[in-house]
């Protein structure tokens, strides 16, 4: 997984979150906090009340912004904590054996969120990368077809494109405007089209 400045174009809501992600450092001890509280609110809920999907807001962050192994982390660890509670803490709540058996189910369910969140996320920066849209009204010159952009400078037409997307120009004419300039060179019947 790239570092997550590799992804700037990757929206983000909140300044936090924005925040969280600029500074890589960070990331990790905002998650664990986020984390540690799931398992203290868990904990004090005790063992008949449990709030397990909780600790998909983790699992899923971690996913989101550091990729798969860092949310199956989240969610192994999570889960043998809720182990530990249940077996050393709570020590009327469930045998070893539920205990476990209901470990590993949890581990599969964060693990699997997990994977389907990094996915999503890998795909969303791919696609913010690969689609650069232009909107809006674009200040075109009826003559000359230049673009003016944000300065009042006036671009043309392909190179005000070509920097705010992905799309590269070759030039050429089509058949009629190569009937109208360069008649003389083509029969009527011919349709050429010339790239450079």
């Amino acid at each position: 997984m790239p570092p997550l400045q590799s992804f700037p174009n990757f929206p983000s809501r909140t300044g936090f979150w924005k925040e969280a992600c600029i500074h890589p450092t960070l990331f990790p001890a905002y998650l664990s906090a986020l984390a540690l509280v799931m398992l203290l609110g868990d904990y004090l809920a005790g063992p008949t009340i449990q709030f397990p999907i909780l600790y998909l807001i983790p699992v899923s962050l971690a996913s989101w912004y550091r990729g798969f192994f860092c949310g199956l982390t989240f969610a192994v660890t999570l889960s043998l904590i809720r182990l530990l509670f249940n077996i050393q803490f709570w020590p009327v709540s469930l045998t070893v054996l539920d205990a476990s058996i209901n470990t590993v189910i949890r581990i599969l369910v964060l693990g699997g969120a997990a994977f389907l969140v990094s996915r999503t996320a890998m795909q969303t920066r791919a696609l913010a990368n690969r689609v650069n849209v232009l909107e809006g009204c674009l200040p075109i010159c009826s003559f000359c077809k230049k673009i003016r952009d944000d300065n009042n400078n006036w671009q043309p037409l392909e190179r005000f494109i070509s920097d705010r997307s992905n799309a590269q120009f070759t030039h050429g004419f089509c058949p009629e405007c190569g009937q109208r300039h360069y008649g003389e060179f083509f029969k009527t019947g011919d349709r050429p089209t010339i790239e450079s």
